[in-house]
C-alpha cells in the first residue's frame, strides 16, 4: 500500500476553512459524547450559561446557524466532566469553582439587565409552578402580560404571590430608604394587588381560580424571590437607598445534592407564606 500523501496548505493562499461548520461539528460532537437528545443537551447548556436554551436552538446550531462562543465553551466543559455518569451541568461548574456556590449560575448588575438576557416570557411561559415574594412583584404584574398569566393558569400552572402589605409599617420604611414620598410604593403595590385580584383572578374559570393564591405580609423586606418549578430561583436583595429594579440579580438553579442557595430561598419563601397576614 502506497504511503499517504500529505498536502500542505501553506502555499494555498486561497484556502479558507469553514469555521462555522467546524463550530457546528464541535457542538454536535459534544452532544454525541454526552449521548443526549437535543432537549436534554439544551437543558444542560442552560445550566452552564445561565439563560434558557431550547432544543430547536441546539438543532439549528448543529445544522445551519453558527453557535455562539459561550455555547461552545459550555459544551466543551460538559464534555470534560470528570465522570460520564454526571448528568447535571452544575456538576461541571463544581469542578471549576468548587461546590459551595455550584447552584449560582448567573449574576446580573440589575433586574433590567437580567430581564434583557432572560425575558419573563422565556422564564414563565412553560412553567408549571410559580412562587413569588417581594414588594410589588412588578415582574408578574407589570412586565408579564396579565392575559398570558391567565392563559398559563387556565392551562394548569399554579401561581402563588406574596406582596409586602400596602400602607403597612414595613413598606413605609422601604419608601424612606428609597427616598420616595409617603405612600408611593404602597399605591404601586395596591395597584398590582388589584391587577392580580380583579384582572387575573377575577377573570379565571372556577376550576382555574384555585391555582392562583395571593397573600400579603408585613415584615422587613430583604429579598425579592421568584421560584419556578422548584428548580430555578431569581433573587434580588433590597439594598439601602437602591431601588429594587436597580439591585443585583442572582439566577440560581437547584443542585442535585442537598443544601445550596436554592434551598435557602425556597425555605425563605415557605416561611414567609406561613406567616402571611390572614385574608
Amino acid at each position: 500500500m502506497a504511503d499517504a500523501e500529505v498536502v500542505s496548505l501553506h502555499g494555498r493562499t486561497s484556502y479558507r476553512p469553514d469555521l462555522g461548520q467546524l463550530a457546528r461539528n464541535q457542538l454536535a460532537a459534544a452532544r454525541a459524547a454526552k449521548g443526549m437528545p437535543s432537549h436534554e443537551f439544551a437543558a444542560l447548556l442552560a445550566t452552564m450559561l445561565g439563560w434558557p436554551v431550547r432544543a430547536e436552538q441546539v438543532d439549528a446550531w448543529e445544522k445551519s446557524a453558527v453557535p455562539p462562543g459561550d455555547v461552545l465553551v459550555a459544551a466543551e466543559l460538559l464534555v470534560r466532566q470528570a465522570s460520564p455518569a454526571v448528568a447535571d451541568g452544575a456538576d461541571a461548574l463544581t469542578q471549576i469553582i468548587g461546590d459551595n456556590f455550584a447552584d449560582l449560575v448567573g449574576v446580573y448588575a440589575s433586574r433590567s439587565e437580567f430581564q434583557a438576557k432572560v425575558p419573563p416570557t422565556e422564564l414563565l411561559d412553560s412553567a408549571h409552578d410559580i412562587r413569588a415574594a417581594g414588594l410589588s412583584l412588578n415582574m408578574l404584574c407589570q412586565t408579564y402580560s396579565e392575559a398570558r398569566l391567565r392563559d398559563i393558569i387556565e392551562a394548569g400552572t399554579t401561581v402563588t404571590c406574596l406582596f409586602l402589605k400596602p400602607y403597612g409599617r414595613f413598606i413605609a420604611q422601604r419608601e424612606q430608604e428609597e427616598g420616595y414620598p409617603e405612600g408611593r410604593l404602597s399605591a404601586l403595590t395596591a395597584m398590582n394587588l388589584t391587577i392580580m385580584e380583579e384582572r387575573v383572578a377575577g377573570r379565571l374559570s372556577a376550576e382555574a381560580a384555585g391555582r392562583l393564591r395571593i397573600g400579603v405580609y408585613d415584615e422587613p423586606i430583604r429579598f425579592n424571590i421568584l421560584l419556578v418549578d422548584s428548580q430555578l430561583c431569581v433573587a434580588q436583595p433590597y439594598l439601602p437607598e437602591v431601588r429594587g429594579v436597580d439591585s443585583p440579580t442572582l439566577l440560581i438553579r437547584k443542585r442535585r445534592s442537598a443544601g445550596g442557595l436554592y434551598a435557602t430561598f425556597d425555605q425563605m419563601f415557605a416561611s414567609l407564606w406561613e406567616r402571611r397576614d390572614a385574608q
